[in-house]
């Protein structure tokens, strides 16, 4: 987007052109770039970078040149879809700036507001830069939409403590469906070979409650009501302020062999994961949605979730819900799902049974008609 005295436009993206597998651009590059000093690949990596796209063929990667297409003007009938997640990349103050003088519209996709109702739970560094953020949006918003019920209410409770004007909102759910672009089943860690294991599907952070199972897992252990063959999977990247967490699993030497750590994880494998996994935990103590949470229960499995933030909105009552902090309950859980067959196969019916899977597409479906709706009637 460009500000200036000159008419008002953005680029906007037009038809994208099929392009190579990533794969084979990532193994056309190294040959390319075998030579090549690391100043001069910054600099066309910054003159043309690459963004995946998916599209029927599968994932692909093209240039952000031939994504971005013609400018066109802003005025009032140019609507501006924020996707979110961008607040160290837009001046949101000069876009409402921009946006006073154009007149277009501005729709927002807000995830969440925890670094507003609970900043401890955030990088320190993005404290304050997030507050400012939404700061800025909450006033120059025309409409937002909203990935639960739990996140709508939120920042509409936000905005009239704050006594901000409630602009118009709307929620609706994200997709559960893993599609992976490759026909071969998946592959499971030796490690976890024949081996009953729980799994839990997150970046690993304060807020997502990690220690909790940690905890309730060693104490099964320690207490002879969780198996030797048992394991614990946690599956996401290392987050902030969790490597006192990490170096006491490595350590200590009741875990360091049952806890496995795995990031990068295909689609396929974290499908094969799921599948195999003998129940699926989610103890975060605030979630705008709870991604996996859904995805789980899409595949059928017994799910025992945190009772906090939008986690029973989506989850209904296929899961059983236990408070992220309350370490006994947790403990007693985790080790009769080790334990009790009728336990977990109660649980899965009630996900098969209780909770209505969402497709991607449908999801998008949905998000298109919201957004027509109150453009209608914004007109």
């Amino acid at each position: 987007m460009t500000v200036s005295d000159e008419p008002a436009t953005a680029s906007v993206g037009l038809a994208i052109p099929d392009g190579p597998s990533i794969p084979a651009t990532i193994a056309r590059l190294g040959r390319k770039l075998h030579d090549v000093p690391l100043s001069q690949i910054l600099e066309g990596r910054a003159a043309n970078a690459l963004v995946s796209i998916n599209s029927e063929t599968g994932t692909r990667l093209v240039s952000v040149s031939s994504v971005l297409a013609r400018p066109v003007p802003l005025k009032r009938d140019t609507w501006i879809i924020n996707g979110g997640l961008d607040w160290e990349y837009k001046d949101v103050r000069k876009i409402r700036s921009l946006k006073k003088k154009a007149n277009f519209k501005y729709v927002s996709i807000i995830y969440d507001i925890i670094p507003l109702l609970y900043p401890q739970y955030v990088v320190p560094f993005y404290v304050d830069l997030l507050k400012r953020y939404f700061g800025e949006l909450f006033w120059t918003a025309d409409y937002a939409m909203c990935i639960s019920a739990t996140t709508r209410r939120d920042v509409e409770n936000h905005l009239q403590q704050s006594r901000m004007p409630v602009f118009p909102m709307d929620d609706w759910p994200l997709g559960c469906d893993i599609v992976s672009d490759d026909a071969a089943s998946g592959r499971l860690p030796t490690a976890l070979k024949d081996r009953r294991f729980l799994l839990y599907v997150s970046t690993v952070e304060p807020r997502k409650s990690h220690r909790t199972i940690i905890d309730a897992f060693e104490h099964g252990i320690r207490t002879g009501q969780i198996s030797d063959e048992a394991m614990c999977v946690f599956v996401g990247r290392i987050g902030w302020n969790v490597e006192n967490l990490v170096q006491e699993i490595k350590t200590n030497p009741v875990l360091a062999d049952r806890v496995l750590f795995l990031s990068a994880v295909s689609d396929k494998d974290l499908l094969e994961l799921y599948k195999n996994a003998r129940f699926v935990v989610f103890p975060s103590r605030y979630e705008g949605y709870g991604l996996s949470l859904v995805e789980a229960m899409a595949l059928g499995k017994a799910c025992i979730a945190g009772d906090a933030g939008s986690l029973r909105e989506v989850g209904g009552d296929a899961p059983l819900y236990i408070d992220p902090i309350e370490l006994p309950e947790w403990s007693r859980a985790i080790a009769t799902a080790f334990n009790d067959d009728e336990m977990v196969a109660n649980l899965e019916r009630r996900s098969r049974s209780e909770y209505a899977p969402v497709t991607w597409d449908e999801s998008a479906r949905r998000f298109y008609r919201s957004l027509e709706r109150w453009m209608e009637t914004a007109r």
